[in-house]
């Protein structure tokens, strides 16, 4: 290390543990760190960081000013958004009651179904099913009707992003589900926040959000809003009460940080030159990357709940022989790192979000597009294959307490691979190919709502294979690489069985 590199890394918390930082054009996501907190939360957190306080008394005081600040009649501070929606639940399985709340999460005898509409599963539903409860989809208003018959259901959950696309909308459930006694909670985790929140004019009883996303508080927690009841049933749940939501703790300092955020957000956050300038941001770039042969540059409006536009590059293949993750793994690899976002990275175009842009790196974003997109990939063709894996093969994957055993049945032709992978539990479609001796093979498993995701890559030899194994989840509409590859790489082995 060099003298400069060394004082970078004594100046810089991240470099001192070897990991580089990036500049952020990804949106708000949690695994790319959320968002930058505003320096008035971070100095509101400071000062609240010398004292002590009740717990009990400042949650019920940040309720309030909450509730004045959002126009809603009550809120709590959550260590984040899923344990908003694991509180919401939790709330309204067991309501306030210590002894419901002490079982959590044995539900016999209480409400413990949870519905949602088909095609609004996603990842975080486990939060809702830790609760004790399980999951059932509706496709059409009388289906819901008809569950709503049951009185063991206990909730709505409703992905917010997606329900003007839903099979039922907000107002039809509401009309089924408030004679019933059911409430609905909202998942708007993701999307800006408004006051009041468009979600509760319309009728919700409970609505999220992320504290750590555009709002810019700290990036472990989140808010759930609402009606005053369930809200406070949710916090009898949390901590620091000794219920399920006992390992689910916000500190003093997040609480002051989050009711920090909303005050500047409300009164004195600039939206519209914001807005502004994050065009200003795209202009720049567009401008840059559109000089190179073959590409070209539009930014794409918000749309629903976000609010920040986007800028689509996209390119002639003929012209700019990569693909979009090429680009992104190359921006990646440079210096300044820049990170792009993978899901809705194509053959031929990456998206750059500039939320997170601070002045001066929409020129370095720019520029290192337009390296990358200039620069021609060396690309061996792939080998012929040399080997057969058509057959039945018997997997040991190592997960570290001991083995799990799989089943691989495949089928080849020339250097395309199908076939099936069994799991423990799972029976699912798999693709692959075949270079030289190498096997590439890929599976998504459903399971509630994520998909499991497994990629083999190995080498075939003597009626065996052995390599790497990627392990990941996603979501429905979210199983880009980085999801896919969340849980990172074990070896696995494999023999061939059978005849």
């Amino acid at each position: 290390m060099t003298d400069t590199s060394a004082s970078r890394a004594n100046d810089n918390p991240y470099l001192r543990l070897n990991v580089r930082p990036f500049i952020n054009c990804a949106s708000v996501r949690t695994i790319h760190g959320g968002s930058l907190m505003r320096p008035e939360v971070r100095a509101a957190m400071s000062r609240a960081a010398g004292q002590f306080v009740n717990i009990y008394e400042l949650m019920e005081q940040a309720g309030k000013r909450i509730g004045e600040l959002m126009g809603c009649e009550f809120g709590i501070v959550t260590p984040g958004s899923a344990a908003a929606v694991c509180l919401g639940t939790a709330g309204a399985v067991a309501g306030n009651d210590p002894e419901r709340i002490s079982r959590l999460p044995l539900t016999e005898g209480m409400r413990n179904k949870v519905l949602m509409p088909k095609g609004h599963r996603f990842s975080y539903d486990h939060a809702i099913r830790m609760v004790g409860t399980t999951i059932h989809e509706f496709a059409s208003r009388d289906e819901l009707a008809k569950l709503l018959e049951d009185p063991t259901i206990a909730m709505i959950c409703v992905y917010g992003l997606i329900e003007p696309e839903g099979p039922v909308s907000l107002e039809e459930m509401i009309e089924l589900a408030e004679p019933k006694n059911v409430p609905i909670m909202i998942d708007a985790a993701s999307e800006h926040i408004e006051r009041p929140s468009p979600w509760l004019v319309r009728g919700a009883d409970m609505v999220i959000y992320s504290g750590g996303k555009f709002l810019q508080a700290p990036q472990v927690t989140g808010l759930l809003l609402g009606k005053e009841k369930i809200i406070r049933a949710a916090w009898a749940n949390a901590s620091p009460h000794q219920g399920i939501g006992r390992p689910m703790k916000v500190s003093k300092e997040d609480i002051i940080g989050v009711v920090t955020a909303l005050e500047y957000w409300i009164g004195e956050r600039d939206h519209p030159s914001e807005r502004k300038q994050w065009h200003a941001y795209l202009d720049i770039i567009a401008k840059k990357v559109s000089a190179v042969a073959g590409v070209e540059a539009k930014i794409r409006p918000p749309s629903g709940g976000v609010k920040v536009p986007r800028l689509v590059i996209s390119w002639d293949r003929g012209k700019v022989a990569c693909g979009g993750l090429d680009v992104r793994q190359r921006l990646l690899d440079g210096e300044p790192r820049i990170m792009l976002d993978d899901m809705e990275a194509t053959d031929r175009s990456v998206v750059v979000d500039p939320f997170n842009l601070v002045k001066g790196e929409a020129e370095l974003v720019g520029d290192a597009l337009v390296r990358a997109l200039s620069t021609k990939p060396v690309a061996a063709p792939a080998p012929a294959p040399t080997v057969k894996v058509g057959g039945s093969w018997e997997v040991k994957i190592d997960f570290g307490d001991g083995p799990a055993t799989h089943r691989l049945e495949l089928t080849q032709a020339d250097a395309k691979v199908g076939g099936r992978h069994k799991t423990r539990y799972f029976d699912s479609d798999v693709t692959g190919t075949v270079a030289g001796d190498r096997v590439t093979i890929s599976a998504l498993h459903r399971y509630e709502g994520c998909r499991l995701g497994y990629r083999f890559e190995g080498t075939v030899g003597n009626e065996a294979i052995s390599g790497d194994v990627t392990l990941g989840t996603g979501g429905e509409a979210y199983q880009g690489p980085v999801n896919l590859s969340q849980y990172g790489r074990t070896t696995f082995t494999a023999k061939r069985v059978g005849g």
